[in-house]
């Protein structure tokens, strides 16, 4: 039987999002038994993101004087390395097109080995919310162009990652004889996801992935996902069936239904339509995230379990670090258990 794992975001961004509370997430999250640790990554990030886009807190945590703090997500997990000893620690995704690949190599590379060969590398095009933040226009690349240069990126940092003379000439990228090091701890390099709910990052990740981490799919679009995900990988010589299918969801959880569902439904109005996909009504955001009691919620990730779903990234939504402690105990003792 295959182990179903659990990782929580950390608050590097969102109303709460401090250097404390990411400490103390991250090494609550190893005591409870979860799997994983997640940041998200972007660089430029507006005060109407932090207000309308939360994946961690919650619209009740916001105040008038907050600014839009987001913490650089490889240096996040860089610290984190040093405050946890065994949980893995990932970042979805980082924002392909406005990084240098060659850098995010070496940085990857040596987070490798700063965290014991811990690391999942997620990988993403940047949204259309990223687009409306002005990042691209910030680092000047073109929007329309992020697709070529993520998969160009991805071949690049291989390169790096496992040729000890490395060499490349692509589209936008040309090197010879790179000699960057250390490589990778792990081997042959840390497992990268390909971020992006669509057909066409389903199929990069069976070119390009070892994972895929897409959100905002149901159930059966996860299923669909998936066979997409084993034909690309089929096409391209891979095996498929090793592909990891990840999803990211935004979850609450508590003794009652309808305590949770009041947690969560601010955030799911406030922050809806800044995500990729558009939001028609609230039930199209209920279909296709965790939200209830411990029976609901057991009831909802087996569903995903039944769609190829193995490893979940929990973006639990919370008002207080004390709330989101009681919500990770719970899915600890009353979830965990249920699918390992």
């Amino acid at each position: 039987m295959t182990r179903i794992e659990f990782g929580v975001r950390v608050p590097n961004s969102g109303p709460l999002s401090s250097v404390a509370n990411v400490v103390r997430v991250a090494q609550a999250a190893e005591q409870l038994s979860f799997d994983s640790v997640w940041v998200h990554d972007h660089v430029v990030w507006s005060s109407r993101m932090h207000r309308h886009h939360i994946s961690s807190g919650s619209a009740e945590a916001l105040a008038d004087d907050q600014t839009a703090d987001f913490y650089e997500s490889l240096t996040t997990l860089a610290y984190l390395a040093a405050k946890t000893t065994a949980v893995k620690l990932g970042v979805a995704c980082l924002v392909m097109p406005t990084r240098n690949p060659i850098y995010a190599a070496k940085q990857t590379a040596t987070l490798d080995h700063l965290t014991g060969g811990r690391l999942i590398v997620g990988v993403g095009l940047g949204s259309k919310a990223t687009e409306s933040s002005s990042e691209f226009d910030v680092f000047q690349v073109p929007f329309s162009d992020r697709g070529k240069l993520t998969d160009e990126y991805v071949e690049v940092m291989k390169t790096i990652w496992t040729e000890p003379l490395a060499s490349y000439a692509g589209r936008t990228i040309k090197f010879t004889d790179a000699e960057v090091f250390p490589k990778p701890l792990q081997s042959p390099h840390p497992p990268v996801w390909v971020g992006g709910w669509t057909d066409r990052a389903a199929v990069r990740t069976g070119r390009l992935g070892d994972g895929w981490i897409p959100g905002w799919l149901s159930p059966a679009e996860m299923a669909r996902g998936r066979d997409v995900v084993r034909r690309a990988a089929d096409e391209a010589g891979r095996d498929g069936e090793k592909i990891v299918i990840a999803v990211e969801k935004l979850a609450t959880i508590a003794e009652d239904r309808e305590v949770a569902l009041k947690r969560a439904l601010p955030t799911v109005r406030q922050s809806s339509m800044t995500y990729e996909r558009d939001v028609d009504d609230l039930q199209f955001a209920l279909d296709r995230h965790i939200f209830g009691s411990v029976d609901d919620v057991r009831r909802r990730v087996a569903e995903f379990v039944d769609a190829g779903v193995t490893h979940f990234e929990l973006k639990l939504l919370y008002a207080s670090l004390d709330e989101l402690i009681e919500q990770m105990t719970l899915w600890s003792t009353h979830v965990l258990p249920e699918f390992r």
